[in-house]
């Protein structure tokens, strides 16, 4: 669901890019301008303006990896090592791998133990972690593959292309791939999916954006959700977001056990719903208080809807009151970047590309469910976890599609460079015992 449309921040130097990190819409934005006025000063060579604006930017975003590894250079640059090594180490603790080693901000702190102690932890968060296999690749090129689902019934598997516009089906056991959707379905970019077995049906969210093919400039409506019967692949409905409401993009979705369908507007932030047995998709939490919201799923009484927010970790929403809350976690994580999300009872596996490295977590909620008491890493910096999309929880193992094309894109995003692209893989992941 998170595409480069949404301009994900990668864990790098001031230079390049503004990341994410839990905090409210509103810290969010103020926290974004102090860290523009910090750019500003840091190309200026106005390194005191610099530190200022950096220490704006943490006190407002006080879990933002970038912010902190920024900081951390501004007090190198002033003569402040204390407070530099800090603010390093802290990154270090969150798992994150940057590249301190080589940054010119750090020269003043070379040569020191806390500096190097703090380079050895960067270093080892770069290292693999994980035991995931491929289970299986789909051979062909081209699809920028995010969404995919899982029939418990049949054990087939639904991948969706950006791209091609189109799902395909590829069966459990035998791996044979097949188109399951159709040309006159008039799918746009397909993104998140869910299987609704109880009632037999395949939801997909289709959106129309840059990167897939057919798309004409200035198309901006056209974002619903399609229903498809499971065994025959027929269309049973195309619900699209009412004209006059703006632009959509529809990244991923979730299924109650009444058939009512929540979805996530990344590009107009907010939440639709489909109730069970409508036609109309309608608003719910528009606009909510969110900035990239992404994966959705249930908590485990089926009370409250999880929310992943790119620009803001993991919100729970109450059903019955729309009441938000953002959940806390421990003070040396981050839950920035979270793509999709997957709740089995107290337990939430969470696909994390928007960090360096990306990861794949595994979160554990409190008993009252108002926080993350503890955060687990699954798999990280591997080389099949190239770059993850989106996935389907089973009882024992995670399945996540874990090489999307998406940096096969030219800078203008509208054609690909066939040399990057690769054969869509499907990884493997065993959930840890008691999960």
């Amino acid at each position: 669901m998170k595409t480069r449309i949404l301009a994900a921040a990668l864990l790098i130097p001031l230079s390049i890019a503004e990341g994410t990190s839990q905090v409210p819409e509103d810290a969010v934005t103020q926290g974004r301008g102090a860290f523009q006025r910090a750019q500003s000063a840091y190309l200026q060579k106005d390194y005191q303006a610099y530190r200022k604006a950096m220490v704006e930017a943490v006190r407002l975003r006080p879990r933002q990896p970038t912010y902190l590894y920024n900081l951390a250079g501004a007090e190198a640059l002033t003569g402040h090592p204390e407070e530099a090594l800090k603010w390093l180490q802290r990154v270090a603790a969150m798992g994150m791998a940057l590249p301190a080693a080589q940054d010119d901000d750090f020269t003043s702190l070379r040569g020191t133990a806390g500096f190097a102690k703090a380079v050895e932890q960067l270093k080892q968060n770069a290292q693999p972690v994980g035991k995931g296999r491929s289970l299986f690749r789909v051979h062909e090129k081209g699809l920028i593959p995010e969404g995919l689902a899982r029939d418990p019934v049949s054990g087939d598997f639904f991948l969706g292309s950006v791209r091609q516009r189109k799902i395909l089906r590829i069966d459990g056991r035998t791996f044979q791939v097949r188109n399951f959707s159709a040309p006159a379905d008039a799918l746009a970019g397909v993104f998140g999916m869910r299987v609704d077995p109880a009632r037999g049906v395949l939801w997909a969210c289709s959106s129309p954006i840059a990167e897939m093919e057919g798309f004409k400039k200035g198309e901006s409506g056209g974002a619903g959700v399609f229903g498809y019967d499971l065994k025959s692949g027929k269309l049973l409905g195309r619900h699209l977001a009412p004209a006059g409401t703006g632009e959509h993009v529809f990244g991923d979705l979730a299924v109650d056990a009444q058939g009512t369908v929540y979805l996530s507007d990344s590009v107009s932030p907010g939440l639709w719903v489909l109730p069970a047995g409508q036609q109309e998709l309608r608003p719910y939490l528009v606009p909510g208080p969110f900035s990239s919201p992404q994966g959705l799923d249930f908590s485990a009484d089926g009370k409250a809807l999880l929310v992943a927010d790119y620009s803001s970790g993991i919100f729970s929403v109450e059903l019955s009151t729309k009441r938000v809350s953002l959940l806390d976690s421990p003070e040396n994580s981050t839950l920035l970047g979270i793509d999709g999300i997957y709740t089995r009872g107290a337990g939430i596996v969470a696909v994390q590309n928007g960090t360096q490295p990306n990861r794949v977590l595994a979160l554990t909620l409190s008993r009252s469910g108002k926080k993350i008491d503890r955060v687990a890493v699954l798999e990280s910096a591997t080389e099949a976890l190239s770059a993850p999309t989106l996935g389907a929880l089973d009882k024992s193992r995670f399945f996540v599609v874990s090489n999307s094309d998406w940096d096969a894109f030219d800078s203008a995003q509208s054609t690909m460079r066939p040399e990057k692209t690769q054969f869509p893989a499907i990884l493997q992941l065993d959930l840890p015992e008691g999960f």
